[in-house]
Parts: structure tokens; sequence; C-alpha cells
């Protein structure tokens, strides 16, 4: 058995909030707003008056509404005005007027009828149907009800709100104009008459208007009306700019649009409570055809666009001032050990820094203008100092915007350690690439280094692996084939032969007490000199190295895997094979120097070709280049 839902007497009260049923200024601000989304060009309002000689009233000439449309709206709880009606008001037929963006998007403002009765009427006319519903307060199984008084054929459009009986209203008439004055004026095609007079700019009192003429040179002058509502409302609509030309409203009042959004972020108290009305008539070329707004590449609205956004900020900067103070104030309690680290001079330099981000960025919030004194804080303290700043000024919108990303998606620590070790691998490649073409290279000091630190470029198994020389090893190597005294005096690790040297590089294997068992791995990098053609002549050569290693006993054929790579400027195609020995044990792999390059870039995920642009890639070739050395040279791939 279905159970109807249960209403305590305050449900309307929490859903709608205490302010509507209870505030004659928020109600009658909804019932206007409410006119305004109906597409209104007039509203006239009857205020009640203490001795009950009239009744309230608020009549618009908007679209009004069918009786389907009333009974859905109304009966709707948590009804969107924007899934069913859009963001814009509607306009009857007839009224041409710009776009006009809505108020409503949750539909509570048809409850501010019961703030002037405990019950109201809506008397609206649509498509020549006029209906007329009494809507009042619920019982315990409906918060408030509808009934349905009468239906009649109109060729009127429009909506009225009414009760018949006496209102308990302290606010007086005077003050409802000023409420309505300070909000909706920005918008010269909407008219808002109580009893019978036009609110305007009169109904304000002094303190809650200021106007300025400015002069323009060569546009002419127009008049700033700066309107203070005092309590800021609960958003920034009807806030923000209107310009007004010819008695017309160009585009919407809002922050939004020609960079005003710079001065004031809209979640803020200011936004929310200051409206300027710009009278430019001088304008009138500038408007666009639809008046949604100016044409931005016109010289006249350039011109009082500048002097405005200047004038605007100026009256921010005034309002704000004292506020300002306390968020600075605020801000170095919050970084004082920081601060406490600095000399009196650079605290003061800090503190100017903040207090002009503040002048220069209006719209930046408190919490935002924290982090960013903490950012200036620790670039003080830092040993780079502000060059950070220098190279954030020169990147444009899009890569800031990257530059979140990757901060978001990686941490400095991270990123820096994933970075240095390509920038590491990119300029040893950039540095083979010189090297390996150039006959003057020597081998010994020069090559075999590089090979030692880019093993990584011959597979994924030397990644991992610490790979260490063994003196012992390459003191077999050299009696083997003869000692190059120069070389052998300056670098042990290598041993030198006729045609080249040979590097060697192993790590161990371990048993169970961590004792050495012996070799786990060899490689053998041999290099051969410019004009020496690898065959089964250069591979043999290895193959010895290995046995005479085998003999000697520093490594056992049980336990060690040995891989030999013969590199050079050109390999004999007809012995270019890998050889296998011991059962696979031993791999001798002869490449020639190009082939190397394409092996290392490919490793690299092929990145040494997208960056080669990159600045620590270029000052190594300047650096080159000042030392007489060529710069690198790209090499293709041997046939």
């Amino acid at each position: 058995m279905e159970q109807p839902f249960l209403f305590e007497p305050r449900f309307l009260t929490n859903f709608v909030g205490k302010a509507i049923l209870t505030d004659p200024k928020v109600a009658i601000m909804e019932l206007v707003a409410n006119a305004w989304d109906a597409g209104a060009t007039r509203v006239e309002i009857i205020w009640p008056s203490r001795d009950a000689e009239q009744y309230f009233s608020i009549q618009d000439n908007g679209v009004g509404m069918t009786e389907r449309e009333l009974t859905q709206r109304w009966r709707t709880l948590a009804y969107d005005r924007v899934a069913h009606q859009g963001e814009f008001a509607e306009f009857p037929e007839g009224v041409n007027l710009p776009p006009r963006r809505a108020f409503g998007t949750n539909g509570v403002g048809r409850f501010a009828g019961f703030c002037f009765g405990e019950s109201y009427y809506v008397d609206t006319m649509k498509n020549q149907q006029r209906i007329i519903y009494k809507v009042s307060h619920g019982s315990i199984s409906t918060p408030f009800t509808l009934e349905k008084v009468s239906e009649e054929p109109t060729k009127e459009h429009g909506t009225i709100i009414f009760v018949t009986e006496s209102s308990n209203i302290r606010l007086l008439a005077e003050e409802a104009k000023t409420e309505i004055g300070m909000r909706f004026l920005t918008d010269p095609s909407f008219s808002v008459f109580v009893n019978g007079e036009k609110v305007d700019l009169h109904h304000i009192p002094e303190r809650h208007v200021m106007q300025k003429a400015i002069d323009i040179e060569g546009v002419g002058t127009i008049e700033l009306t700066v309107i203070d509502t005092l309590e800021s409302d609960r958003t920034t609509k009807q806030h923000g700019i209107a310009w007004h030309v010819n008695g017309r409203l160009v585009g919407d009042c809002s922050w939004k649009g020609a960079g005003f959004n710079e001065l004031i972020d809209g979640r803020r108290i200011e936004a929310k409570r200051y409206i300027f009305i710009v009278k430019a008539d001088c304008l009138s070329g500038a408007v666009r055809q639809d008046w949604t707004g100016f044409d931005e590449s016109n010289d006249a609205f350039s011109k009082a666009y500048d002097r405005l956004f200047r004038e605007v900020k100026e009256f921010i900067l005034k309002v704000t001032k004292e506020k300002r103070k306390e968020t600075l104030t605020d801000v170095k309690k919050t970084y004082w050990n920081e601060l406490s680290q600095m000399a009196p001079l650079k605290q003061k330099k800090w503190e100017f820094f903040v207090s002009s981000v503040q002048e220069e960025c209006p719209s930046i919030t408190e919490k935002d203008l924290t982090k960013l004194s903490g950012v200036l804080a620790n670039l003080e303290l830092a040993e780079s100092k502000y060059k950070l700043i220098n190279q954030l000024h020169s990147l444009d919108p899009t890569q800031l915007d990257e530059l979140h990303n990757i901060l978001y998606d990686w941490s400095i620590d991270i990123a820096k350690e994933v970075l240095d070790e390509l920038k590491v691998r990119i300029k040893l490649l950039d540095e083979l690439k010189t090297r390996v073409i150039d006959e003057n290279t020597d081998e010994v000091h020069e090559l075999q280094p590089l090979f030692h630190q880019g093993l990584w470029i011959f597979g994924p198994e030397y990644e991992t692996i610490e790979f260490t020389s063994n003196e012992g090893m390459t003191n077999v190597i050299r009696k083997l084939f003869g000692i190059d005294q120069k070389g052998s005096r300056n670098r042990p690790d290598f041993a030198i032969i006729p045609d080249g040297s040979v590097g060697l590089y192993y790590y161990p294997t371990y048993d169970d007490h961590a004792a050495e068992l012996g070799v786990a791995r060899l490689v053998i990098v041999e290099l051969k000199k410019p004009g020496v053609r690898i065959g089964d002549e250069e591979k043999n050569q290895c193959w010895k190295y290995v046995t005479e290693l085998y003999r000697k006993g520093l490594i056992q054929q049980e336990i060690t895997r040995v891989t030999c790579f013969v590199l050079g400027a050109e390999v004999d195609p007809i012995q270019g094979r890998v050889r296998n020995e011991m059962e696979g044990k031993v791999i001798i792999q002869p490449l020639d120097y190009n082939i190397v390059i394409e092996r290392a870039k490919s490793r690299l995920l092929k990145l040494y070709d997208r960056v080669k642009g990159a600045p620590f890639l270029q000052e190594v070739n300047r650096e080159a280049e000042s030392n007489g050395q060529p710069f690198p040279i790209q090499l293709t791939m041997s046939p």
C-alpha cells in the first residue's frame, strides 16, 4: 500500500528560504526578476499602505503563461528553469530586443507572493487565454495548494500577482524604490513603476551613488554612474558593467567580457555589490548590429574602454584598500618563518612585490595570493632567485596550461629524475653522432667513455645492471695483442690494439652467502678506427679475447655469458651476421656506427629527433663550436 508524503508547516520555509517568505526586500527583488525573465519591458507595482487602503500587486507586460505552464512550474518542486526554458528570457511577440539572460534557475521566486499575504493570486495571459489561480499555504499532505479561480479569453499578455488582504509589511514604498533602483536600472528598456512613479536614479540615496563625466579626446563624453547596493546580493546578476547607448543596453550587465573580469572575481563580495552604468551615446557607431556588444576593433570604443577600465580599476582598488591591507597582514603571518630568514631589504622587496600583485590583479583570491606569496618567498630564498619568473613570462597561455598539466601529473622530484636521465642519454647520443664520423676522434679517451655510459644502447638487459671495468681482464688482452704505452698509461681500463681499442665491462655473480663466485655477464666493446672494415678476422679477434680469458680463469664457461660488440664505420655485408660460440653463451655482434646511432634513437623512443632543439643540446653545440669541434652531423642508415 502506497504511503503519501507528509509535510510539516515549516517545509516551505526550509525549501525556498525564510528570506523570500518574510523579507519584503528579497521578495520584491524575486518578483521583479521573474518579470525580467518573462521578457517584460514594463513592471507596475502597487505597494501596500499601512492603513490598508491598497493591497500589494505586481503586474508585467511579459510573455505570460498558459495554464499548462503555470501549473507545471508551480507544482514542480526544485523546478529547473534552464532545462525547461533555457538561459534567456522569452519575449512577447513583437518585442525586438537583444537576448536577455534570465535570473531564475530553480523557480523558488514564484513563492515570493507569500511574503505579502497568507495566499496570493496569479493572473496570467498568453495565447489569447486569461487564467487566474489562487496559491495558498497547504496542509500536512501538501506544502501549498493551487486553486483555479477563473478563465476567459483575452488579447493581452503578461502576469499579475496580487493579494486580497492587508499585508503586515514595514518596508515603505520609498524604500522599495531604492532597492529596485539599485538593481534594475541597468537596462533602459526595462522600467519599473511603484505606485505610478517610475523608479530612477533619484530614488537611490546619494551615499549609494557616484556619478562622473569622463571626456575622451577624439571620442566625446561618457557618463559613469556607480551604484553601491551596500549589501551584497546572492549572485552577480545585474552587477558589473552596463553600457547604455541612445537609451538602450548593449550586451549584458556583467563583469564578463572585454577584460573587466580581470578586475574582480565574481565570487568576491565587491562583484555582487557594485554596478557601473556607462552612458556612452558617442559610441553609437561602434555597436554591433544585433546590440550584443561592441566592435572591439573600433578605435572610439578602444579609447573609451581603456579609459573606463582605468576608472573602474581605480575605484575597485580604492574600496578594497583596507581589505588588501588585512590580507597582506595575514599572508605575512603565514610566511613569517620564510620572511625571518631574509634581510630587511629583501623583506621589503617581497612585500612590495605582493602588494603590486594585489593592485595589478584585483581579481586574485586571497587563497591564490597566499600561494603566490609563498612562491615568491621561496624564490627569494632560492639560489636561482627570480629566474623562474622570467621563464614563465616567456610562455604563452597554452604553454602555461601545459606546464600546469605536467606539474599536476608529475611531482618535481620524479619529473627531474626522468628528465635528467633523458638529458644524459640524449647528450650522450648527440656527442656520439659527432665522434664516430670524425677521423681525429681518439677511441680511448673519447669514444670508449661514451660507450661505457651508453651500454643501454645495445639492449634492455643493460638498463638496470651496473657494469664495471676489470683491470685484470684488460691486462690479459693488452699482453695478448701488445701495449700502446700512451693509451695504457692514461686509460688502464681499456686495452689498446693496433686498429682500435677494447673496453671490458662486467658484473659478478654471488653465492647464498654473498661471496663472489665469478663473472655473470661480460660485455666487450671493441671500437675500430675509420678505414677498418669489420669482417671475419675482426670477429675472430673478439673470440680470441674470450678464449684467453677462459684460459686465464677470469671467466667460467658454466656461469659466464659474454656479448662482444665489434663497432666500426663499415661492416662487410657478408660478415654482418651474429656469431655464436659455446652453445650461445658467447655472442659476437658486428655493427656499424650508423646502426648503433639508430638503435640508440629507437631506445629513446625517437625522442632525440623531437627534442634536438632543446636548450641543453644547443648549449652543447655552442661549446663544440667554440672549441673548434664539428657540429653533430645527421647520419643515415647503412645499406
